[in-house]
């Protein structure tokens, strides 16, 4: 049975036609189903609606006092719900209903634990989205990637509002979402294997009024911060920093031995000493920050090469930029420790902003964050 959760708040112009197109997509994979709409006391009538189209359609009602959140009513609705595959989407029919048969199909016949509606790749998009907006989801995005690079390895669209999960997936965990973002806590906390992404196009808002603003945006980056720390991530974090850290310090202290004790040009130095610093951070994070981390590679023989040129290459660009402002710098005369530590500091923006989920992900053979979050569960059980 299938068990398709719809959050609502005030959308009372579009809950009909996304119900009854939810339902007819779910009548075409002859699974039995429910729709169970979780209203957060909407003053538009959105609870009357569905009240009525009851009769009709197998649609329940959960209201709720107050305006609680999206994730939250997931949750809630999923709590209620008797199917063996729990979904969830949208009401304001962004997300075309239609692709609930395909996600369906995908969790039946693929064998993958969930299926995520994704927006990236071959067949996936956004209609009628302004410049800002993609950038501002990619952001988003790239954030999330950034913060969780383990949890999200094997994930594109992480930030995906429509989604199908087998429920066993579920059992013995608690989700404790924040915000609105309720695919981030599934990836963190479920125990599941396989992943699957079945592409859609992102549609225009037909009607009602877009529900994210302040409060949402200080959620998710405390949904972020509250998901490192469940899945373990966040000591991981400290440790990629000492390590960083380190690279850094042994950087500017061979530039000043090269260029300073030892008359060496800046140009000849520069690269000298980037690529100890490189090798540094390589081998301290292959050996230390990812070794103990469930579903990390072996270290040794063409794997550890095989890492080592991976990392080369995705920081080239730090690597370029660090020498080029430093060059830049003690050309307009600033001294040469005050133009190396710039360096270091736009080199080590870029490769943070930029290249940790590559860098990360670089040193696990899948994603590890559901049974790293498994083992921290473990933990805090000891301890307590």
């Amino acid at each position: 049975m299938v068990s398709l959760v719809i959050p609502t708040f005030n959308e009372s112009p579009s809950i009909e036609p996304i119900l009854r197109r939810s339902a007819a997509a779910l009548e075409n994979t002859g699974e039995s189903y429910e729709l169970i709409v979780v209203d957060d006391s909407s003053p538009d009538g959105t609870a009357e609606i569905v009240q009525t189209l009851s009769s009709e359609l197998p649609v329940r009602l959960l209201r709720r006092e107050g305006r609680l959140g999206l994730a939250s009513a997931v949750v809630d609705g999923w709590k209620i719900a008797h199917g063996n595959l729990l979904g969830v989407m949208d009401a304001d029919l962004q997300h075309p209903p239609e692709v609930l048969s395909r996600l369906v199909t995908t969790l039946r016949v693929s064998g993958a634990d969930i299926a995520v509606a994704s927006r990236t790749g071959d067949g996936g998009g956004c209609q009628e989205w302004s410049r800002v907006r993609r950038f501002t989801s990619w952001c988003a995005t790239h954030l999330a990637s950034c913060v969780l690079p383990l949890t999200l390895a094997d994930v594109h669209d992480p930030m995906s509002g429509m989604f199908m999960l087998k429920s066993e997936i579920l059992d013995g965990i608690t989700l404790e979402p924040m915000g609105y973002k309720i695919l981030l806590e599934v990836l963190g906390k479920a125990q599941y294997e396989k992943i699957c992404e079945v592409p859609y196009v992102f549609g225009p808002r037909d009607a009602g009024t877009s529900k994210l603003g302040p409060r949402q945006t200080v959620e998710y980056f405390a949904h972020l911060a509250q998901l490192a720390l469940a899945t373990g991530q966040f000591g991981t974090w400290l440790s990629y920093a000492a390590v960083g850290f380190s690279g850094a310090s042994l950087h500017l202290a061979l530039l000043l031995f090269f260029v300073a004790s030892h008359s060496w040009s800046l140009v000849l130095a520069l690269p000298m000493a980037i690529q100890a610093a490189l090798l540094n951070n390589f081998i301290c994070n292959r050996f230390f920050t990812f070794r103990r981390l469930p579903g990390s590679r072996a270290v040794r023989g063409d794997h550890l090469m095989a890492g080592l040129a991976r990392y080369q290459s995705v920081c080239v660009p730090g690597a370029l930029l660090n020498s080029l402002l430093t060059l830049i710098l003690v050309r307009f005369g600033f001294p040469l420790l005050s133009a190396a530590c710039a360096g270091v500091l736009l080199g080590g923006f870029w490769n943070l902003f930029f290249n940790v989920p590559a860098i990360w992900r670089s040193s696990i053979s899948r994603s590890v964050g559901a049974r790293f979050a498994s083992v921290a569960k473990i933990r805090r059980a000891n301890l307590s």
